[in-house]
């Protein structure tokens, strides 16, 4: 049976595949399951940004992680041959992930998502644009992360300018860390601040320690809204 609609479609013996091999993080970490589960229909490409690096995490499906590699964003070469092998090469194995979440759910994240019917697959980018499927599909990838990250810097800039955006997470933190005895209302109190913090993760970015780590308490203090309001509505 056939998993893929692609029409780039490799397999892992080609010579793209054995170049970057060395660079998949994962090789060494325990295999979580086979290839017989995943719908590779659902295949994506997570990145996540470490000031100059990226990490990108490649899956087959949700929960089905098979790459995973840190490289400069500005090496627009291996980039866009690891977008290319992510999104039509084979897949063998699948790998644990359990070493990286932690430091990973730390830094800012964006994805690369299929849409589109198996006649005519398209990727939605965080690039503002929709993308094809054929041969520089990796490279135009690779390019628009440059300049992404580049735009992102600039918005993290104006945020850091003089430092008066601290006292502004200041008062955010006070109002997401604030509960009663009714778990919906809390949530639903804070749902103007949640919308400006999730609109506002790009500051996972920031140079600023004291940005960074005033936003992941207020993700900190959301996720434990969203919990608290989920247990109360199920």
């Amino acid at each position: 049976m056939k998993h893929f609609i692609f029409k780039n479609q490799k397999t892992n013996n080609n010579t793209l595949a054995q170049e970057i091999g060395n660079l998949n993080m994962l090789l060494s970490e325990p295999t979580a399951s086979t290839r017989h589960n995943a719908d590779f229909r659902n295949r994506r490409i997570d990145f996540y940004f470490e000031e100059d690096k990226v990490f990108i995490e490649g899956l087959a499906d949700i929960g089905y992680t098979f790459w995973l590699s840190r490289t400069d964003i500005t090496d627009i070469s291996t980039n866009a041959k690891i977008c290319q092998h992510i999104l039509h090469d084979s897949v063998d194995a699948f790998y644990s992930t359990n070493k990286y979440f932690d430091g990973l759910t730390r830094l800012f994240k964006k994805s690369i998502l299929r849409i589109g019917d198996s006649t005519e697959p398209k990727w939605a980018t965080p690039f503002g644009t929709y993308i094809g499927d054929d041969d520089k599909t990796g490279l135009y990838i690779a390019k628009s992360l440059v300049k992404f990250k580049s735009e992102i810097d600039k918005l993290c800039e104006a945020r850091e300018d003089g430092g008066n955006y601290l006292s502004v997470m200041q008062v955010f933190l006070e109002r997401l860390s604030k509960r009663t005895d009714d778990p919906i209302l809390d949530y639903t109190t804070a749902a103007p601040w949640i919308k400006i913090m999730e609109d506002e993760d790009y500051l996972l970015c920031s140079r600023n320690d004291q940005i960074r780590e005033l936003y992941l308490q207020l993700k900190k203090q959301y996720g434990d809204l969203y919990n608290r309001y989920m247990t109360e509505v199920r």
